[in-house]
């Protein structure tokens, strides 16, 4: 109830009220989204090279679910306006700092597989993650060797 006032006699009235509050959709719903941790990313950015950056910011656009990254050299270099040697050079220095993750294919050995550390960025659901993690030896998620880690700012011990 709220009080209104009566425009021809001026007396207030009484009235009952219906408010409708309506808020709009999320523009993007449903669109996938990779989780990027910061603390892990800051670091990493202080010292890859620019075409290194590059790649890694195509890969988390491109990452499928479970960090799987789903092309190969030769098709990155193609989006990326690189040479599949650049493109190859990024991904040796993301790999040698554990970033991504190279591997074998399970049923196909001569096909190499990347996937993205899950303590880089992350695409899946929360126990998916969790699943995954215990799947790597902690070698391969390792982000940091001990000269890079001097080099952490600070806060960002939780990457250990």
């Amino acid at each position: 109830m709220v009080a209104i006032s009566n425009n021809i006699t001026g007396e207030m009235d009484n009235a009952k009220v219906t408010v409708v509050v309506s808020r709009d959709t999320p523009k993007f719903k449903g669109e996938a989204f990779t989780l990027l941790f910061q603390a892990s990313t800051r670091a990493i950015s202080r010292s890859i090279k620019p075409a290194t950056a590059k790649l890694l910011i195509h890969l988390c656009a491109i990452v499928d679910y479970n960090n799987f990254i789903p092309q190969g050299a030769e098709e990155m270099a193609v989006e990326l306006g690189y040479s599949q040697r650049q493109v190859l050079r990024a991904l040796k220095e993301l790999t040698d700092m554990n970033v991504v993750i190279k591997s074998k294919h399970p049923q196909d050995n001569r096909i190499t597989q990347y996937h993205i550390n899950p303590y880089q960025s992350w695409k899946g659901a929360t126990k998916e993650r969790a699943k995954k993690i215990a799947e790597y030896d902690k070698n391969q998620l390792s982000l940091f060797t001990e000269p890079t880690k001097k080099q952490l700012p600070p806060n960002t011990e939780f990457l250990d």
